[in-house]
């Protein structure tokens, strides 16, 4: 990385993360752009540079357990000496549940709706140079707190944008693992882009059959134990897990006329390929 001197420093972890960030926030034009990350990048180095952009990137994420956040300072009655305060009283993120009052409302997580408690409030937090809005939220025994730089967002929106992070996390994992989305053999940007491209076609394809036949005998699972983020009724990974069981049935099992075709060949993989197809 080259600054205006001329001088080049190696790039770090986050000028990386940046970079792609900037990049494709110029190929999005005038289409907003929002973050979306794990707790991982809740942290000043990544979401500071974000925000200090003359269009600012807005974020959401998770923060850490033990994460902790500031009240606005004080107004002193008299003028004191030295610089005023920037921070008021310091406060544990997971005990805003029991000072703030207490939020019941539906959202909408994996298709479901499902009600949870939640507090909301703004605060200064992570040293950065504005505040932001803190959703601590409460289903069952679990409690987690995420932020958004957006202060315009309520704690609904928040929390369905942050789930969504899920359905592409999968998609990305699908793509990687079943259809070689990292298998591409080029080395220039175009041909890349158009491989990656392929992939994602093929797998909007994938998804598209799924819905269509999503009421198949042969990918009803006897043992489902309803929709995750990771098992959902578009998962590839339940589709796999349905063909090789049916697959397996039809050779273990089933006296049909397809096994007598399946006998024909000398392999059990040959035979599992003959019924996939």
């Amino acid at each position: 990385m080259c600054d205006a001197d001329g001088i080049a420093t190696p790039m770090s972890f986050w000028d990386n993360a940046h970079t792609t960030l900037f990049q494709f926030e110029d190929w999005a034009c005038k289409h907003t752009v929002r973050v979306v990350a794990d707790t991982y990048f809740s942290n000043k180095s990544f979401i500071q540079p974000l925000l200090s952009r003359k269009t600012p990137i807005h974020m959401i994420t998770k923060l850490k357990r033990n994460a902790v956040g500031y009240l606005d300072p004080e107004k002193p009655q008299t003028k004191k000496r030295g610089r005023p305060r920037k921070r008021g009283q310091k406060i544990k993120i997971v005990d805003l549940f029991k000072t703030e009052p207490i939020q019941s409302i539906s959202v909408c997580l994996y298709r479901e709706i499902r009600a949870i408690e939640v507090v909301a409030k703004d605060l200064w937090i992570l040293e950065l140079d504005r505040k932001v809005r803190i959703v601590v939220t409460k289903l069952g025994s679990n409690v987690m707190a995420l932020i958004s730089t957006d202060i315009t967002l309520n704690p609904t929106q928040i929390i369905e944008i942050y789930g969504s992070r899920f359905s592409i996390e999968i998609a990305i994992r699908d793509m990687k693992q079943l259809l070689g989305l990292g298998d591409y053999q080029h080395q220039a940007l175009l041909p890349t882009f158009r491989f990656i491209h392929f992939v994602a076609v093929a797998y909007s394809v994938g998804k598209i059959a799924l819905l269509k036949y999503a009421n198949s005998s042969w990918l009803q699972a006897q043992d489902y134990q309803g929709d995750t983020p990771w098992t959902s009724e578009l998962s590839f990974k339940k589709l796999r897990i349905c063909l090789r069981r049916f697959s397996l049935g039809k050779l273990v099992f089933s006296k049909t006329a397809l096994d007598q075709e399946v006998e024909k060949n000398t392999s059990v993989k040959d035979a599992i390929l003959t019924i996939a197809s």
